[in-house]
Formats: C-alpha cells, sequence, structure tokens
C-alpha cells in the first residue's frame, strides 16, 4: 500500500484536487446561481414595481389625452393595454413578494385599489371625451387623481426599494466572493491542466464571438425599428447598450412631450441626412404622429373660431332682424372685425318689377361706415359676374385702381379680395365683396358662406316681411275704397227711391183732380 502510495502520489494528488476542486466549483456555482437568481428576482420586483407608472399611469394617461386630442378609437390603444397588462402585474407582484416573505404586501394592496379607481375615473373622462363635453373632462383632468395613485404608489415602493436594494447587494457580495473562490479554482485547474486552459480559452473567444453578433443584432434592431442615425458603432458592447438606451429615453421624453402638448418637440439626431432612413423606424413614426396631432390641434382651433364667430353672429342677425338697414350695417361691421379685413361692401338683391339687380347696402373701410351709393346689374363686373355664376371668387391680387376707398393714413390699399354670394334655400338674396391686406384662409371663406347663410334668410325673411306689409296696406285701401264705393251706391239708390215715391205720389194728385172736374 505504502508502494502504491509512493509510486502513484501525484495522480493521487491530482485526482483529491480535481474532486476537491469540483466539490468547491459544484458548491460555488450553487452560491452563484442562487445569488444570481436573487439578484434577478430584486430586480424583477423593482421593473414591475415601476411598471405600475410607467406601464398602468402612462398608458392610462396616454391612451385617454390622446383620444380626447383625436376622438380617434385607435389612440385608446395604450389604455387598453394598460388595462389588460395591471392585474398581471399585480398578480406576479405579489407572488415574488410572497417568496420573499415580504410582510408589508397590505400596501401592494392599497395602490391596486387607487389603481382601479384611476382607472374608473379615466373612464368617465373617455365617455365625457366621447360626448364632447370637453369642460367637465379639463376639470376632472385638473382634479389631478393620478397625485393619489403616486402618494400610494411612493408609500409602497419606497421602502420596498430599499429592502430590494439591501438584498441585492448582499447578493452581490456572495456573488462577488463566490466568483473570487471560482477564480482561484480555476487558476488552481489551469496550473494542473493546461489542456483544460487551452480549452477554456477556445471556448472563451466563442463566447466572445457569440456576445459580438447578439450586440450587432442588437444594433441591427435598434437601427431597424428604433432609431437609424445613419452612422455604424465600433463592436464596444458598452457603446451598443448605451445607444439603444439613449434611444429608449428620446422615444419616452419625445412621447412625454406629446402628451403633454408640446407638438413643436423633434427627435434629437433625425436631419436631411437620415430622414429617409428612418420612414419606417419608431422616430419616424413618432413624428408621423406629432405632425398629425398639430394638424388636429390646427384644426380643432379653426373649427371653434368658426362656431364661436357663428354664435356671436347669429346674436347679431336675431338682435337686429326686424330692421334690414341695421342688420346689413351690423353684420358687415361684425364680419370686416371678425376676420380681421380692411375693406367690405354687402349688396343686396332687388327686384322693380322684371328689373332686377344689386345694391350696395352697407360698405365699412378701415373700421369706418362709408355712405355710398352704388348699384350693379346682374353680371356686370366681378360682383355681377360672381352672383351670375354663383360661385364664389378669391383673387390674390386686386386689379390696380379696382378699391376706391383708401385709408385716412394714406393710400395704401388692401390686395386680397374675396368675393362671396350669400346662399339661401338655391337662391343668392345677397352677395358681399371683402378685401384685405392678408389673403383669406379656407376657414375663414367657410365662415362666410355659413354666415351669409344666416344673413341671407333674415333678408329673405325681412323682405317677405316688407312684402306681406305692403299687400296688407294695398288690401287695406282696396277694402277702404270698396267701402265708399258701396256707401255712394246706397246714398244714390235712396235719392232714386225718393225720386220714385215723389213721382208716384204726384201721379196720384194728378188722377185724383182728373176725377174731381
Amino acid at each position: 500500500m505504502k508502494r502504491f502510495f509512493l509510486e502513484n502520489w501525484i495522480i493521487l494528488v491530482i485526482g483529491v484536487s480535481l474532486v476537491a476542486s469540483m466539490s468547491l466549483a459544484i458548491r460555488n456555482n450553487y452560491v452563484i446561481e442562487e445569488n444570481h437568481a436573487l439578484q434577478q428576482q430584486t430586480q424583477r420586483i423593482r421593473s414591475l414595481t415601476q411598471n405600475i407608472l410607467s406601464t398602468t399611469m402612462h398608458g392610462v394617461d396616454l391612451g385617454v389625452r390622446g383620444y380626447a386630442l383625436t376622438k380617434d378609437n385607435n389612440m385608446l390603444r395604450p389604455y387598453e393595454e394598460a388595462i389588460q397588462t395591471t392585474p398581471s402585474i399585480f398578480r406576479r407582484l405579489d407572488s415574488l413578494l410572497s417568496k420573499q416573505d415580504y410582510q408589508q404586501r397590505g400596501e401592494l394592496a392599497a395602490v391596486d385599489e387607487e389603481i382601479r379607481k384611476y382607472v374608473k375615473a379615466s373612464q368617465e373622462m373617455i365617455g365625457m371625451a366621447q360626448r364632447d363635453s370637453m369642460r367637465q373632462f379639463t376639470e376632472m383632468l385638473r382634479q389631478d387623481k393620478g397625485y393619489d395613485v403616486w402618494k400610494k404608489y411612493n408609500a409602497f415602493s419606497t421602502p420596498l426599494f430599499a429592502r430590494e436594494d439591501e438584498l441585492n447587494k448582499q447578493a452581490i457580495t456572495t456573488y462577488r466572493a463566490a466568483m473570487r473562490n471560482n477564480l482561484i479554482l480555476q487558476i488552481s485547474i489551469l496550473l494542473l491542466t493546461m489542456p483544460l486552459l487551452y480549452l477554456f480559452i477556445v471556448k472563451m473567444r466563442r463566447e466572445r464571438d457569440r456576445r459580438s453578433s447578439v450586440l450587432r443584432k442588437v444594433d441591427d434592431n435598434d437601427r431597424q425599428y428604433v432609431f437609424n442615425s445613419g452612422e455604424y458603432a465600433n463592436d464596444d458592447s458598452t457603446e451598443i447598450n448605451e445607444t439603444s438606451i439613449h434611444n429608449v429615453k428620446k422615444a419616452s421624453s419625445f412621447i412625454s412631450s406629446l402628451t403633454e402638448g408640446n407638438y413643436q418637440v423633434e427627435w434629437d439626431g433625425l436631419n436631411e441626412k437620415n430622414k429617409k432612413l428612418n420612414e419606417t423606424t419608431l422616430a419616424g413614426n413618432l413624428l408621423g404622429l406629432r405632425d398629425k396631432l398639430k394638424r388636429v390641434k390646427v384644426e380643432d382651433e379653426r373649427r371653434n373660431w368658426v362656431n364661436e364667430g357663428l354664435a356671436e353672429f347669429s346674436e347679431i342677425v336675431r338682435a337686429h332682424q326686424q330692421n334690414m338697414e341695421t342688420l346689413c350695417e351690423q353684420s358687415v361691421n361684425y364680419m370686416v372685425k371678425y376676420l380681421n379685413a380692411q375693406q367690405a361692401g354687402l349688396f343686396v338683391l332687388n327686384e322693380e318689377g322684371e328689373d332686377r339687380y344689386l345694391k350696395l347696402a352697407a360698405c365699412y373701410a378701415f373700421n369706418r361706415k362709408k355712405y355710398i351709393e352704388k348699384r350693379i346689374s346682374i353680371g356686370e363686373g366681378l360682383v355681377g359676374q360672381t352672383y351670375l355664376e354663383g360661385d364664389r371668387v378669391r383673387l390674390k391680387e386686386i386689379p390696380q385702381g379696382y378699391t376706391h376707398i383708401t385709408s385716412g393714413l394714406g393710400e395704401s390699399t388692401p390686395r386680397f379680395l374675396a368675393i362671396v354670394p350669400f346662399k339661401y334655400d338655391q337662391k343668392i338674396p345677397a352677395i358681399i365683396e371683402i378685401s384685405s391686406f392678408h389673403d383669406l384662409e379656407e376657414h375663414q371663406l367657410q365662415f362666410l358662406e355659413r354666415a351669409g347663410e344666416h344673413l341671407a334668410s333674415a333678408i329673405v325673411s325681412s323682405q317677405n316681411t316688407v312684402r306681406m306689409r305692403e299687400l296688407l296696406e294695398s288690401a287695406s285701401q282696396n277694402e277702404e275704397q270698396m267701402r265708399q264705393r258701396e256707401e255712394e251706391l246706397r246714398q244714390n239708390m235712396e235719392e232714386l227711391q225718393a225720386t220714385q215715391e215723389q213721382l208716384l205720389r204726384q201721379q196720384r194728385e194728378a188722377t185724383t183732380l182728373q176725377k174731381a172736374s
């Protein structure tokens, strides 16, 4: 036995060393895996806790605000996704905390309850937006229900993050100690077995190549789906990771700016050189969304401008519809001021038998009423021709000498002209000629046409009232004339009857005298 040990002591030492090394390796690997799992668990708990704000709150808020702005059901997708994923977040978080035997899980339930209240309030806000109750929507938005959620969330997350950080530090410390033991073990094995060292080096090279391939795929995916700067980075993992994280942060910041109503936000790094490369990336899509929201905002502002103007103009028509002259003057005055124009003339159709012509009913220039007599035949000039054709005319360059009214400050005259027929019941009772230093946009011309419908209706009503009054007066005069003629006939009949009675009496007297003689 002694000889055996003497002859094979090297092999026995190597064998014992290998067994000891394997035992230590198994133990260290177990410690590493256990602590790695603990690190992943703490990171998962932190991630799920942060998802309560980043996924649930931001998703609900983004969906509700986007829908309120656009009335597009597709904008509710973040809201619906947040509703679907929230229960799963709380279930998984509760399960992980249960595994850690966390004693303050009741705070999580409080956060869950507050989230439910916030979702319910968001559903009410969506209903308000669907009913166009934007004043109630704004008032409810100002109540800031999310602050109540944040207080519950902060009360829950602050002690939880502190505890998870402590667990994570312990895990890292144990993990690093195990890694040091592994390093010593690896050096020992390396010194004892050079072939294993060679195999290990080969394996590390392969692992490096695989990691480089993965990083390149990450970089390619980031360029394909998030943002492509047009400049290719090196195979430095740190640079690639920082670029990917930076792009995600830029996307989050961009979306936050949109939710706050900032439609002037730009994607840092996106320029004319790489614009085409980002037509289908997240950066390009977000810019497209920004432009769409910007257009929607402009359209809403123009629509509100038209509706407010029509409401005010309707009050003017209602207040002065009994007096056509005042109605025309007040209407032209309001239109000139509301459109920020300089000159305007309202022509009303007049009919005298078969003669039909347009008469200037009201004229304003440079915020002053002008007393001008003007009559235009149908088909005469731009106004008469526009009336005949029935379509509006917009000129961006008025012919020299077309306008005759100038400002008291000098000879500057407007250069843009619009002639708009005011239609009612397929007829044109009036037409307006309005000029300005600036071109009238489409929504301003639409306001003129829609306001013109109200004015045309009032003018037709006023004209019909005047005609009816004239007919009633004429009928009353005819009735009085008939009554006078009837009275004259009655008097003539009475005189004729008296004459007949007198002749009969004379005849009887003559007969009596003849008999007596």
